[in-house]
């Protein structure tokens, strides 16, 4: 009988141990397990959130956290991001374009595959090698506003070009960078293309039913349009931000510059014509 007991005892305790060391990250839903919290080199597994245009994990590395997230972007930019990061700062991303995909038969078993193809990737570099922390874009963009007081442009793009490879989709990053891309580096195309980017990269990630709008964004975008000596869009841009920011200095100053090349109210009719003066008293 102090046999079987004995083998009972140990069937049990052998039971127990392997619940224990049975991880619970393939369970919907959860997070850390116990097990990858008391083992932090074991990598928790990819969950896949309610919605099937994102993708969440979150990884155990060292001891340290990190969150894994990959999401579809709208139709306007057909792409996939995958963010990872620490301690609510994006210290990683990577950006793959999917238009080529559109319209083929299967589409939504194309993009899962592919959302799930980049997510793992990106988990699996946590695995092999440990992300590069950068500073805070906030950091960057003070660094960057510095620079431009000091009248310095092309010291503000060399920061900007740092940042960006550090915080690729951040839009007020991008906002500047279009902007100077067009003064600068006279690639005035490509710098209005950024500056919308980053406005549309703002409006895909802002929450749902947020209705404010950074009136820097058409800061920049009249900027660029300026530089490339397009006054009338400028002019619309700088207008534009006024609407969201009524007040805007920077935005007021720039369009007083441009006061004598606004857009008449009746615009078959010259600027100077007495019924566009009058009108505009009542709607500029």
């Amino acid at each position: 009988m102090e046999e079987v007991g004995t083998a009972e005892e140990k069937a049990r305790a052998a039971q127990s141990t392997a619940n224990k060391k049975k991880c619970s990250c393939s369970l919907e839903g959860t997070r850390y397990c116990e097990i990858c919290l008391e083992n932090p080199n074991k990598r928790a597994l990819k969950i896949k959130s309610a919605r099937s245009s994102e993708l969440a994990s979150d990884i155990v590395v060292d001891g340290v956290r990190y969150h894994v997230q990959t999401e579809k972007l709208g139709a306007r930019k057909p792409v996939i991001i995958t963010h990872v990061c620490k301690d609510g700062e994006i210290i990683s991303s990577r950006k793959s374009d999917y238009s080529n995909l559109l319209g083929d038969y299967g589409l939504d078993k194309k993009l899962g595959e592919l959302m799930e193809k980049q997510h793992m990737s990106a988990v699996n570099m946590l695995k092999t090698e440990k992300p590069k922390v950068g500073r805070n874009p906030s950091i960057y963009l003070e660094e960057v506003k510095r620079l431009l007081r000091a009248n310095n442009q092309r010291g503000a793009i060399r920061v900007l070009d740092t940042a960006l490879t550090e915080h690729p989709f951040n839009p007020f990053l991008l906002s500047y960078y279009g902007w100077l891309k067009a003064s600068v580096d006279r690639d005035f195309a490509r710098g209005v293309e950024i500056c919308r980017d980053a406005m549309g990269i703002f409006k895909e990630e802002a929450p749902f039913g947020h209705e404010v709008f950074y009136p820097v964004f058409y800061l920049n975008l009249g900027k660029a349009y300026l530089a490339g000596r397009d006054k009338q869009n400028a002019v619309e841009a700088f207008r534009k931000g006024l609407e969201s920011d009524p007040e805007n200095a920077d935005l007021l100053w720039e369009l007083k510059s441009l006061g004598r090349r606004k857009k008449p109210v009746i615009i078959f009719l010259k600027r100077s014509n007495p019924v566009n003066k009058y009108i505009g008293m009542f709607v500029r």
